[in-house]
């Protein structure tokens, strides 16, 4: 079933985080610089970082006041969800008026209708393009970049922007 994604959300997108203390610092500023209504989080949540503290990381989600839409990762176990408190699907859609917004952490490949969104992380590698009217989004990792540098994306009602995760300096805007 799919969630409804409510006019005027902003939504902090975020992939990889893999556990570690440098990520979700990073995590926490873009959530004080962006000021999201929710975050989406597109697995690989605790483990995998060579600076890796689960419990930090854990402590931090529970001291949010957002919620988090997450699915799960391949680094990610079903139980870690009740430790972190939000639910851990392996996909998950979100209604945006008459299109979904498809969340996974592995990219998708399927065909989808004009005006759908399809979110994943896994690679490690950001990447924001429309094809065929389908907007497709990669955050890249906030933690474990295997490109230029850490990143994250916020989605509003207009537009989609990637940003540095260290920096905070944009890396691309896509109008929706």
């Amino acid at each position: 079933m799919a969630l409804v994604y409510s006019i005027g959300v902003k939504y902090l997108i975020f992939s990889d985080l893999h556990g570690s203390r440098r990520g979700m610092d990073a995590l926490l500023r873009a959530i004080t610089t962006h000021k999201p209504d929710a975050l989406i989080c597109l697995g690989d949540i605790l483990f995998g970082a060579g600076d890796q503290d689960g419990s930090y990381c854990a402590k931090a989600f529970h001291e949010l006041s957002i919620s988090v839409l997450a699915v799960r990762g391949n680094c990610d176990y079903r139980e870690d969800g009740d430790y972190l408190g939000f639910e851990l699907p392996l996909a998950r859609a979100l209604t945006r008026g008459n299109h979904e917004i498809h969340l996974s952490h592995r990219p998708i490949h399927l065909a989808f209708p004009a005006g759908d969104f399809v979110f994943s992380g896994h690679t490690h590698v950001k990447s924001l393009y429309k094809e065929r009217g389908v907007v497709y989004l990669n955050p890249g990792s906030i933690a474990l970049p295997r490109d230029d540098g850490a990143s994250y994306a916020v989605m509003d009602d207009e537009k989609i922007v990637l940003y540095d995760a260290t920096d905070g300096e944009t890396i691309k805007t896509l109008s929706i």
